[in-house]
């Protein structure tokens, strides 16, 4: 089975996302499906994208290497060969009629436990609203969930300027632990905005409502910056998302910064570089938990390694930011009793409709990724 044509698809997700699928094309009429979504950067990633692929034309998919170049050329070019490296996977899963999970070593796990991550979901942001909201989701069967609390808030402000907007973040992350109870998890997301003295005030008035873990809560670019706050916060801290390899990562895990690592497989090389990371990870003593905010192809590539990983804990997805995102593909994800299954289905599982995907062309979009300080 040799490639023909690998190309990017740059589709509305919603008024926040413009998704970037991979199609990976064969002789024997198999496709393989990657994404490779970079808010904000849509037609870097897609020309990156183009160019790699053109280098693999002609690669027999179960008997050459194909390894797209990441990691040295930033997040433009880590995200079009993490992306090329999934729909890889996938038509090697697809040539040999077997999930990935298979080709991964087997499953540790067949159903994969997820929390609820809804920044992008929720409109009514008052703490009534984020209490409402969890509330729903405990009755849609999640038993963990994470808020992203602090609209507004920028290191670069003093605390004293401040107060108001932390204090309305931590009455939201406090509402919705009133409303789903003491049964559920909680988590809560800082998105790096935050200062030491900020995000250990914040850690004060959160720790008597348990949050399972304070996520990002400052820049990652000075390791003993976080190790001091992991020490002084008593909450467990995660982190690490946008790194995109074993390299970046290292001085956070050589300075015992955080407790749980959270590579995307879209900026890590892929289902390649997640299993790599969590080899890594596992040397060091560490949990994993991908993040996981986009497609439904990254979700089903995050489940296949999630499978797989040992010390894996637990994966995150985002309710659906539009309805129409369920017709992208044949099979979509839902919760049921905290998890999602594995797909059984050879490569990933899932298909793209590539005829509902061209209904959705581009738009412009509320940057999230890349506005570290928007709401």
């Amino acid at each position: 089975m040799k490639i023909t044509n690998i190309r990017a698809e740059v589709v509305h997700a919603s008024v926040y996302s413009n998704y970037i699928f991979v199609i990976a094309e064969t002789d024997q009429g198999v496709t393989g499906f990657g994404d490779a979504t970079l808010d904000g950067l849509e037609f870097e990633v897609a020309a990156a994208i183009n160019n790699m692929g053109e280098k693999l034309i002609g690669k027999d998919v179960l008997k050459d290497k194909i390894s797209p170049a990441a990691g040295g050329g930033g997040l433009i070019t880590a995200a079009a060969a993490s992306g090329i490296d999934i729909a890889m996977w996938d038509l090697k899963g697809k040539a040999l009629d077997v999930p990935l999970y298979q080709l991964l070593g087997g499953a540790i796990r067949t159903e994969v436990p997820v929390y609820a991550s809804f920044n992008r979901s929720i409109r009514d942001r008052t703490p009534e609203g984020f209490g409402k909201f969890a509330a729903g989701l405990v009755a849609e069967g999640n038993k963990a969930m994470k808020c992203h609390p602090f609209d507004g808030v920028s290191w670069r402000t003093p605390l004293s300027n401040q107060r108001k907007l932390i204090d309305m973040g931590c009455e939201r992350f406090i509402a919705m632990r009133e409303a789903a109870g003491d049964d559920v998890e909680i988590g809560i997301d800082a998105h790096w905005r935050l200062d030491m003295n900020t995000a250990a005030y914040i850690a004060d008035r959160i720790r008597p409502y348990r949050p399972f873990w304070f996520e990002t809560p400052i820049p990652e670019k000075k390791p003993e910056l976080i190790r001091e706050l992991r020490n002084r916060c008593g909450i467990p801290i995660a982190g690490g998302e946008m790194q995109t390899g074993a390299g970046e990562i290292l001085p956070l895990l050589q300075n015992n910064c955080m407790d749980v690592y959270m590579p995307d497989i879209r900026y890590v090389g892929g289902v390649t570089g997640m299993m790599k990371m969590s080899a890594v990870l596992e040397t060091y003593d560490v949990l994993i938990s991908p993040h996981n905010m986009c497609s439904v192809i990254t979700c089903a590539a995050s489940l296949h390694t999630a499978a797989a990983m040992k010390n894996f804990l637990h994966l995150e997805y985002h309710p659906a930011e539009a309805p129409w995102l369920r017709a992208f593909s044949d099979r979509y994800f839902d919760v049921e009793n905290g998890c999602f299954p594995v797909p059984e289905g050879p490569g990933l599982g899932v298909n793209l409709n590539l005829d509902m995907l061209k209904e959705h062309p581009y738009e412009k979009a509320i940057p999230l990724r890349l506005n570290m300080l928007g709401a």
